[in-house]
C-alpha cells in the first residue's frame, strides 16, 4: 500500500529517472557498485536460488542473476515508475511471471513476504534515516544471504551527502541520503545470525556480502 515514503520516492525518483535508468542499463550494463552485489552474489555459487530485491530500482540485479543464479524473484520499491520499468525490461526478457512486484516501504510490508535465499539492498540504507529497522527486517527474510551497497562511512562520503542534502534542502525536496555507521550496522547484522565473508570498496561507495552463520 502506497505510504508517506512511497510519496516522497515518486517525487525523488519518477518516470523520467527511471527511464534514463534503464536506458543506460541497456546500453552499459550494471553500474560497477551492482557488478559488486553480482560478483558476491554469484561468488556463493547457487542454482535456482529465490531473490528479494530491496528498491531495486529497474531491477538489474535480478535481470542479471536470472542468467545463471535465480529463478524466482520479489521486488519492493516505493517507486512507481521504478517498477513499471522494471516490470517492462521483465516482460521483454521473457521472465514474467517470475517476479512479483511490490510497491510499499519495505519496512511496512517485510512480514507479509515470503524468506528468500538472498536479500540485496543496493543503495537503499542511505535512503532510510532508521537503518536498524530496515537491516532487521532485511535479516529477517534472509535464509542464506544478505548483499548491500552503502556510503563508505569515512570523511568523503559525509561531506558529499552533506552537500547533497544541503541543496535538497534548499529546494524544499524532503527526501534525504544519510551515512550510516558501518560498525553499528554489522554488530546489528552479527546479531541477527550473519557473517560478513565478503567486502569491496569502490570510491564513494561500499559493497558487504553477510551469510547466514
Amino acid at each position: 500500500m502506497p505510504c508517506e515514503c512511497c510519496k516522497i520516492t515518486n517525487e525523488q525518483f519518477g518516470k523520467d529517472t527511471a527511464e534514463a535508468d534503464l536506458k543506460e542499463f541497456r546500453r552499459k550494463g550494471p553500474a560497477k557498485h551492482t557488478q559488486l552485489i553480482l560478483d558476491a552474489v554469484r561468488s556463493l555459487r547457487l542454482r535456482d536460488a529465490s531473490l528479494l530485491d530491496v528498491g531495486g530500482g529497474i531491477g538489474a540485479i535480478y535481470h542479471e542473476l536470472m542468467k545463471d543464479s535465480v529463478t524466482r524473484a520479489t521486488h519492493v520499491d516505493a517507486s512507481s515508475a521504478y517498477l513499471a520499468a522494471a516490470r517492462q525490461e521483465t516482460e521483454q526478457r521473457g521472465n514474467a511471471g517470475k517476479v512479483e512486484f511490490v510497491h510499499a516501504d519495505f519496512t511496512d510490508v517485510a512480514g507479509t513476504l515470503a524468506p528468500a535465499d538472498v536479500v540485496t539492498l543496493d543503495r537503499v540504507v542511505c535512503c532510510y534515516p532508521d537503518f536498524r529497522s530496515l537491516l532487521k527486517a532485511a535479516a529477517g527474510r534472509s535464509q542464506r544471504a544478505l548483499v548491500m551497497a552503502y556510503p563508505r562511512d569515512n570523511w568523503l562520503s559525509r561531506l558529499v551527502v552533506r552537500i547533497g542534502d544541503w541543496f535538497l534542502k534548499i529546494s524544499r525536496n524532503p527526501f534525504r541520503v544519510f551515512v550510516h555507521p558501518v560498525a553499528q550496522m554489522d554488530e546489528l547484522l552479527r546479531a541477527e545470525g550473519m557473517s560478513r565473508v565478503r567486502l569491496s570498496r569502490l570510491f564513494v561507495w561500499e559493497v558487504a556480502l553477510y551469510q547466514r552463520a
